[in-house]
């Protein structure tokens, strides 16, 4: 399993947000039915080209607070329909892998990668899935997972 230790600085997702259980979420009506509606709203507004699915950690067993959306400045005014969100600095384990091998590749991080490591999951910190503006939405389209970690 191929990952990269990277740096991310401190920024700010603006889209839908949907509490879901990540195992049974209905993405693509997340992302082709409620994003899609304000897509270029938020693309307006973005700092960077591209798409984050953000999983901030909630007080419920299973369950995520997800912000399908792009990174933006600090907004005054959110728009209607829209929530912004925080994501902090920090350091993260980058992997990548495509959409046909999303729900492994998740489930191997947790299960192989992350215990063998030297590294724990920061669960201050949200996971985050980075979806390039120029990938392909065919099953071979990669994408990035970063997991935020601190050292054991």
């Amino acid at each position: 399993m191929q990952v990269e230790i990277v740096q991310r600085p401190a920024a700010h997702v603006l889209g839908i947000m949907a509490r879901i259980n990540p195992m049974n979420a209905d993405y693509n009506e997340l992302w082709g039915q409620r994003f899609t509606r304000y897509e270029q709203v938020v693309a307006a507004l973005a700092v960077e080209p591209g798409y984050y699915g953000v999983y901030y950690a909630t007080d419920e067993p299973e369950m995520a607070d997800f912000v399908a959306g792009m990174m933006v400045r600090q907004v005054a005014d959110v728009p209607d329909g829209l929530t912004l969100r925080a994501v902090p600095a920090g350091t993260y384990a980058a992997f990548a892998c495509t959409m046909s091998t999303i729900g492994q590749t998740w489930a191997d991080i947790y299960a192989r990668w992350l215990p063998a490591s030297e590294y724990v999951e920061d669960e201050g910190r949200p996971a985050l899935e980075y979806y390039p503006p120029d990938m392909s939405p065919s099953p071979d389209g990669v994408l990035t997972i970063l997991v935020p970690i601190k050292s054991k």
